[in-house]
């Protein structure tokens, strides 16, 4: 009888931890998404709300100088493949 009573009460603590989880799983689930929703509908808001620069109100900005240094790239040359290989050597493990 008190198997039967053991056996029974693992299988429902089991079966709340299952839901648990399922139930944590599902709370972080929609309010990262509803957080990210709040998030895009704010910025969209905030740029809706941006008044327009109108042409007067722009001003010049300065050029930038030109550097006395020249700007170097770095390119990484193709690499020619081989058309022969050498013999292949042999390795011992000891």
């Amino acid at each position: 009888m008190n198997a039967y009573l053991f056996k029974n009460l693992l299988s429902i603590t089991a079966v709340y931890g299952i839901l648990w989880l399922v139930f944590l799983f599902l709370a972080c689930f929609f309010g990262v998404h509803i957080a990210r929703l709040v998030r895009f509908g704010w910025l969209y808001q905030k740029k809706k709300d941006e008044p327009k620069p109108t042409e007067e109100k722009k001003e010049k900005t300065p050029e930038p100088k030109p550097s006395a240094e020249p700007v170097y790239y770095i390119v990484e040359r193709k690499r020619k493949t081989r058309q022969s290989y050498g013999e292949p050597k042999q390795i011992r493990f000891k």
